[in-house]
């Protein structure tokens, strides 16, 4: 800091908290089988947590619980812990009653407790020169966690993460993960590295405007409307985890697949399945026709496929391909042994940048998005059509978290909106008029599968 020609001292951001507002609430269905065995049908990014779970709140083996997860109407994070105490809820209820129990959060109910994204107060001090090189930056940072603790003692890694993506010269924070009566926070979206690639920006902003660098033509000729053009780099560490997979070749050709991966509606079900039809593809057999119509994605069950772990982080649906990958690898060599007896019998193988403009009415407060142009590296995309759609989705929900979303909470700690009429979200007039997204192909990465950088 003592470097710096220029200082800000004691600048505060406040972030607040954003609902998940999946279309499906919470739900489960449990139902009571044999030898004191329980199926739980639940809408859950973590199949293997509610077991465990429901496993010690009933006194029975793990092998006692199967819990069956067929699709989930959108999770966010939301449906990853939040979904274990309705899963265990409900089961707890069907095998006291010893008869099916269902559940189903409705939306008042759903928004009152899943407590969504962490809000956040920062206080930051930064040293910068006269040309606008930093030179220094400290941040204090309080967290919000709410009554529980669920994923909050991480957040301040992936905060970190997306704030390193600048050299800030003498770096250093002060981050408290703070206990409230607010309802507990959870994983949404970017956990983390969202708050901390818009804190980022915020100083990044600030030091240009203390220095005046940042002024147009348009701003200058007009009183009342404000343009802004944003550029804005995007860091996310990719943390692979381990998913199994299990690929089976049935009497008539067909192909059943099961993968650890959720189906959250982010066409980890579609990449599944192209992957299987590329990689038996291989064997390279007569009348294999259109192979896709013959494979098909069979829901998670804890029992069948174990070790599943959280769907969430991004690459879920890269392990799942990965997982199903090696499986058709093992088939295709078998088969391929088998194919050639036969034959001789009878003669004869995540960075991005966003770009806005924005208009502002000094008078109404009224914003509209002109343009924005968003250029994302998925490698060599599995799926395009799915990666496009992923990140527009994402776009959208980021506008809402920071132009209109207010998850609030009174100051006993109770949410206070309880639906569409108190909570707005984006809707067809706020989404920018011309809305352009490019996947840029990156060529060939060896360690990625298929060149694939997945979401």
């Amino acid at each position: 800091m003592a470097e710096a020609d220029h200082k800000i001292l004691s600048a505060e951001i406040k972030l607040g908290s954003q609902y998940y507002f999946y279309m499906e609430t919470q739900t489960a269905l449990a139902v009571p089988d044999e030898d004191n065995c329980i199926v739980v049908y639940s809408s859950i990014q973590a199949p293997e947590y509610a077991e465990s779970t429901i496993s010690r709140c009933l006194g029975i083996p793990e092998h006692n619980v199967c819990v069956i997860t067929r699709r989930v109407g959108g999770g966010f994070g939301g449906k990853a812990m939040k979904a274990i105490p309705v899963a265990t809820a409900c089961a707890l209820a069907a095998y006291n009653l010893r008869r099916p129990v269902r559940m189903y959060m409705n939306r008042k109910t759903d928004m009152k407790t899943t407590g969504g994204r962490h809000p956040m107060e920062v206080t930051y001090n930064v040293g910068f020169k006269e040309d606008g090189k930093i030179t220094a930056l400290h941040l204090d940072i309080l967290i919000n966690a709410g009554i529980g603790t669920d994923i909050s003692p991480i957040i301040p890694l992936f905060m970190v993460g997306a704030i390193k993506k600048y050299d800030w010269g003498a770096f250093s924070f002060d981050i408290k993960v703070c206990r409230t009566n607010h309802s507990s926070k959870s994983a949404m979206r970017g956990p983390g590295e969202v708050q901390g690639t818009f804190i980022s920006e915020a100083v990044i902003e600030h030091v240009a405007s203390v220095l005046s660098m940042d002024v147009d033509s348009f701003n200058m000729c007009n009183k009342w409307r404000q343009r802004g053009i944003s550029r804005v780099p995007i860091v996310h560490e990719v943390l692979l985890r381990s998913n199994p997979g299990k690929v089976s070749i049935l009497g008539d050709g067909s192909v059943a697949v099961e993968v650890g991966g959720i189906e959250l509606g982010q066409g980890l079900w579609t990449k599944v399945k192209q992957m299987t039809a590329f990689s038996l593809s291989a064997i390279k057999c007569d009348g294999m026709g259109d192979f896709l119509d013959k494979i098909r994605i069979i829901q998670a069950n804890t029992l069948s496929l174990i070790q599943e772990g959280l769907t969430a982080g991004s690459t879920t649906s890269e392990c799942s391909c990965e997982a199903v990958r090696i499986c058709c690898n093992i088939l295709v060599e078998r088969l391929t042994r088998i194919k050639e007896n036969l034959q001789e019998q009878m003669g004869s193988v995540e960075w991005g940048i966003l770009i806005l403009e924005v208009e502002v009415n000094l008078l109404t407060g009224q914003t509209t998005i002109l343009q924005s142009d968003i250029i994302y590296d998925c490698g060599q995309s599995l799926n395009p059509a799915v990666d496009l759609g992923q990140i527009e989705g994402a776009f959208v929900q980021g506008i809402g978290f920071f132009m209109l979303e207010e998850y609030l909470s009174n100051s006993d700690g109770l949410v206070i909106p309880e639906g569409t009429w108190t909570y707005k979200i984006p809707t067809i007039d706020t989404i920018p008029r011309q809305f352009n997204v490019e996947i840029m192909n990156s060529g060939h990465h060896k360690k990625r599968l298929l060149s694939s950088k997945d979401w």
